[in-house]
């Protein structure tokens, strides 16, 4: 009797160090595996901030050569935000000439409601352009806007993904009275369309 007590306590002390090993080796495991997640997560994030930096330093690029095109005053992007889910519009990234104010203070955080003629043009109007504020802009609170900016002349053209849904806006934009012509189209498009697939969401 006692030498069987001696074997259980001895195989009950296997089985204990056995399955403390195994928790071991599983919390071992489990560790190496987070580490090499959270590692993988920092990669994407770094690799994610270096292709975002490269992507706005090639649409700063386009919106210059653009705003060197037309000779204009303005150029800029207006976005929807945050993203997947709309409820804002404001710009972003912008350029202008020497002398000439900035939009970026003037249209900020716009509630989509508060400006819904105008967010809905925006979404679905290919192209815009109003070389008579006070005629052709229907949505107050943002001729409201375009007068505060000092807006005379407005060209848009609609930015879309892959998948073809509005992630924004390329404007381009003067404030001497300077009308756009119908060749204004054909020149923005093929800088909005290399712009709307690397453009950055706004959070």
């Amino acid at each position: 009797m006692e030498h069987l007590a001696v074997i259980l306590t001895s195989l009950f002390a296997a089985v204990s160090t056995l399955i403390a090993g195994w928790f071991a080796y599983n919390k071992n495991n489990h560790e190496k595996r987070m580490d090499l997640k959270i590692e993988q997560v920092r990669q994407d994030s770094v690799d994610k901030a270096a292709k975002n930096s490269r992507n706005i330093a090639v649409i700063y690029g386009d919106l210059w050569q653009l705003l060197l095109r037309f000779e204009a005053d303005r150029c800029f992007i207006i976005q929807p935000h945050p993203e997947n889910k709309y409820m804002y519009i404001s710009v972003f990234i912008e350029v202008y000439k020497k002398g000439v104010s900035a939009v970026r203070e003037v249209v900020k955080n716009i509630p989509m409601s508060e400006a819904a003629i105008f967010s809905k043009q925006l979404a679905t109007e290919a192209f815009m352009c109003f070389n008579d504020i006070d005629r052709q802009v229907k949505d107050l609170r943002i001729k409201s806007l375009m007068k505060i900016a000092g807006s005379t002349n407005i060209a848009i053209k609609q930015l879309v993904n892959i998948q073809n849904e509005w992630v924004g806006s390329l404007v381009v934009e003067n404030t001497a009275n300077k009308p756009f012509d119908n060749n204004a189209r054909d020149i923005m498009e093929p800088v909005a369309h290399t712009i709307q697939f690397i453009l950055p969401p706004i959070k």
